[in-house]
């Protein structure tokens, strides 16, 4: 059985929401630190919040399910929306950058409750204002925990009895390698 989590899942919906919109924002998942030189629009979801926290634990929210929720992770997200109106003559509008940054996070805000209304709730919401004799664009952070379920289901990255065989190409030689289940044999 394929289990999917919730935040992997929550941004293909959000990626989804936006191709379906005709709304073209490249998006990026992951811990690798948002670029510093913010050119054009972007949507970058971090897991955690920015001190790393993972999120709290809840009781379990719709139990009977198949397979059950053993417990709810509130788990916290961070997401880096960075705008730019990059029209001629507008690089350095600071209004214009602002607009152009609110209208992608009020887009984002829509593809998210669209995908998840009633499952998150947004933490804290900051304009990321780095000091600069010039500013190109502008960009918003949201911190956002969503509730996702823990289920009751056993988790196994191989079974213990696994075992391979791999065959080795080289050149004209071919050697076939037996790894047994167990170290010993």
């Amino acid at each position: 059985m394929t289990y999917v989590l919730s935040l992997p899942h929550l941004f293909d919906a959000v990626l989804a929401r936006f191709a379906l919109d005709g709304t073209a924002v490249p998006m990026a998942f992951g811990w690798r630190e948002p670029g510093q030189q913010r050119v054009g629009n972007r949507i970058v979801w971090v897991p955690g919040d920015p001190s790393g926290e993972l999120g709290a634990m809840l009781p379990a929210k719709y139990p009977g399910g198949n397979p059950r929720a053993l417990a709810t992770l509130e788990e916290l997200f961070t997401v880096e929306i960075s705008g730019a109106d990059v029209s001629a003559g507008q690089q350095e509008n600071e209004r214009a950058q602002y607009i152009a940054t609110r209208l992608l996070y009020d887009a984002f805000i829509r593809a998210l409750y669209l995908a998840a209304h009633g499952t998150y709730r947004v933490v804290k919401v900051s304009w990321i204002t780095l000091k600069k004799e010039r500013r190109y664009g502008a960009a918003i952070r949201a911190v956002i925990a969503l509730q996702a379920p823990i289920a009751d289901v056993a988790r196994t990255v191989a079974p213990v009895d696994t075992g391979a065989s791999i065959d080795l190409h080289e050149l004209d030689v071919t050697e076939n390698i037996a790894v047994s289940a167990t170290p010993d044999e």
